[in-house]
């Protein structure tokens, strides 16, 4: 049975110090349970940290060597220009007969392929 107001009427008020002892009792329980939860984020947020590093340590571990890259395409021979077989007396001609030969030589790009993991993918890079 539940006591009505009018049979508290009687009772006397508590004490002030007992208010505050009651306050400061609660107010530790919240504390300490708000530390326990703390710690245990805490020790949560360290142990995944050790489950990454050691799964990382292991996958290094076990990664296999890198192979060499085999070279897929060589590149062309530069075309040897015909060096005429008589000699020049002027020094002058010579001269622009040797620049004309060498401005008039086709130059072809070097092109090395590159294979990746996907066949479908393949780089091709061309160097002038």
């Amino acid at each position: 049975m539940m006591p009505d107001d009018s049979s508290l009427r009687h009772l006397a008020e508590p004490p002030e110090a007992s208010y505050e002892a009651v306050r400061r009792r609660v107010m530790g329980e919240i504390r300490r349970r708000r530390r326990v939860r703390d710690a245990a984020r805490i020790l949560a947020a360290v142990a995944a940290c050790v489950v990454v590093a050691v799964a990382w340590m292991l996958a290094v571990q076990h990664e296999a060597p890198l192979p060499g890259l085999p070279v897929l395409a060589r590149a062309p021979e530069a075309p040897v220009a015909a060096i005429p077989l008589h000699v020049a007396h002027n020094r002058a001609k010579s001269r622009r007969s040797a620049g004309s030969l060498v401005a008039h030589a086709p130059a072809q790009p070097l092109v090395v392929r590159m294979q990746t993991d996907d066949p479908n993918v393949v780089i091709l890079w061309m160097v002038d």
